[in-house]
C-alpha cells in the first residue's frame, strides 16, 4: 500500500512538502526544529516547504517566537490539494491543446494528399464548398465536373452546395473554355460569376478549386480505356502558401476571360 507521503506526492506535493505535512499531522503543532526532527528532512529545507504548504492552504502559521505551525485537518487540506490539482490539470490541458492544434495546423499546411475515385473526390469538393466562408474559385474544373455529372449523379450534390453558398452571399467564380458548357452552368447557378477563355489560352491543364485562399484541390479527369467512362483523382493541400501560388494563375486567367 502507498504511504501517506507517496499519496500526497501524487496530488502534487514535493517529497519535502509531503513529509512536512505528515510530520505536522503527527505532532499537531510545532516549530521548524520540531518538524525537522520528526520529518527527517534537512532543517534548511523545512522553511521552504512550510511556505509552499501555507500557499496551498494546508497549514496555518501561528505568530510566536519561534514561529509555530499547525496542520489543517486532513479532510480540509486534501480538498484544497484536489482543487489545486484539478485546476492545474485543466490549465495543462488547455495549454497542451493550444500547442497540439498549432502543430496540427502546421502539419496540415505542409501535407499534400492524393484522393482517388469519383466518390472520394466528390466528397472532398463538397466538404470544401460547405466549409467556405469567403470565396470559392473553380478554374476549368467545374465544366469538366459538369460533364462527369452526366455519368455520376453524385456530382449533382455539388451544384446544390454551390447554390446554397451563393444564397449565403459567398463569392463563387467559375472559369472555363467556351466549349465546355458554361452557358448551361450559368443558367443552373445564377448566383455564380461565370467567365470563359479561349480553349487554347487556358493555363489550367486540369481542374482547380480554391476556397478562402487556403484550401486547394487539383483534379485530373481521365477516361478508362476499357469502359470509356470518366474517372477522377485529385491532389489536395491546405495552406495559404500553396493556395497563393495557384490563385495567382487563376486570377490572371480570370482577368483575361470574358463574362458569360
Amino acid at each position: 500500500m502507498k504511504s501517506a507521503v507517496e499519496s500526497l506526492r501524487d496530488l502534487g506535493l514535493t517529497e519535502y512538502e509531503a513529509k512536512t505535512y505528515v510530520a505536522l499531522v503527527k505532532i499537531k503543532t510545532g516549530s521548524a526544529s520540531d518538524i525537522h526532527l520528526v520529518s527527517g528532512i534537512p532543517r534548511s529545507a523545512v522553511y521552504g516547504a512550510l511556505t509552499r504548504l501555507e500557499e496551498r492552504g494546508t497549514i496555518e502559521i501561528q505568530s510566536a517566537k519561534p514561529m509555530r505551525y499547525r496542520a489543517n485537518p486532513p479532510e480540509t487540506a486534501l480538498e484544497k490539494l484536489k482543487d489545486n490539482f484539478i485546476a492545474e490539470s485543466e490549465d495543462a490541458l488547455r495549454l497542451l491543446e493550444e500547442i497540439y492544434q498549432t502543430r496540427k495546423i502546421e502539419a496540415r499546411e505542409e501535407a499534400v494528399w492524393t484522393i482517388s475515385g469519383v466518390k472520394n473526390v466528390s466528397d472532398k469538393i463538397i466538404e470544401m464548398i460547405r466549409s467556405a466562408q469567403k470565396d470559392i474559385i473553380f478554374a476549368a474544373s467545374y465544366p469538366s465536373f459538369h460533364e462527369v455529372a452526366k455519368t455520376y449523379p453524385i456530382f449533382k450534390n455539388m451544384k446544390d452546395a454551390i447554390i446554397n453558398k451563393t444564397e449565403q452571399g459567398i463569392s463563387v467564380r467559375v472559369t472555363g473554355s467556351l466549349n465546355e458548357g458554361l452557358e448551361e452552368i450559368a443558367k443552373e447557378i445564377p448566383g455564380a460569376q461565370i467567365r470563359a477563355f479561349p480553349a487554347d489560352k487556358s493555363m489550367a491543364s486540369g481542374g482547380l478549386l480554391i476556397t478562402d485562399g487556403n484550401e486547394t484541390l487539383i483534379t485530373i479527369v481521365s477516361e478508362n480505356v476499357n469502359t470509356g467512362i470518366c474517372d477522377l483523382m485529385a491532389i489536395y493541400t491546405e495552406g495559404v502558401g500553396a493556395a497563393s501560388i495557384f490563385k495567382h494563375f487563376v486570377e490572371t486567367e480570370w482577368d483575361a476571360s470574358v463574362a458569360i
